[in-house]
């Protein structure tokens, strides 16, 4: 990033905090401000970082092609674990979960999660241990 954008980001960052500041002291301390204004003012500051949560990254990917190769390759990974998941989950249900799914459906989102859950974790695992005995190797 450059040190422009970068100064300028810093700069909108602590306006947004004084101004959060502000209205959640004016709430606290008098009744200048409703409950209304503070939840639209909420609502704001989520959009504002859905905004910068996609926007940045692809200027960043615009500025830097070569590191958008590593970006896809960790996308497609995460969907093909996803599409395993979703093969290898089941849609049965057992009786004693129907007041908590509504359906087959339902069930085999819940045993994709869980599929997907455990192979991210069981690569988390790896990859620790992985890097563990790497520096123990060097």
């Amino acid at each position: 990033m450059s040190e422009g954008l970068s100064k300028i980001l810093n700069i909108a960052l602590y306006a947004l905090l004084g101004i959060s500041a502000l209205l959640g002291a004016l709430f606290l301390f008098s009744e200048v401000v409703g409950v209304d204004t503070i939840m639209y003012w909420c609502y704001f500051l989520f959009f504002v970082g859905v905004a910068s949560a996609i926007i940045l990254p692809l200027i960043s990917l615009a500025k830097n092609p070569q590191g958008a190769k590593s970006a896809v390759i960790g996308l497609v990974a995460l969907i093909v674990i996803f599409l395993l998941s979703w093969v290898l989950a089941g849609d049965e249900m057992l009786p004693k979960y129907e007041n908590f799914i509504d359906g087959p459906e339902d069930s085999k989102m819940v045993g994709m999660g869980l599929i997907a859950f455990y192979i991210l974790a069981l690569g988390a695992i790896a990859a620790t241990v992985y890097s563990s005995i790497s520096k123990l190797i060097k």
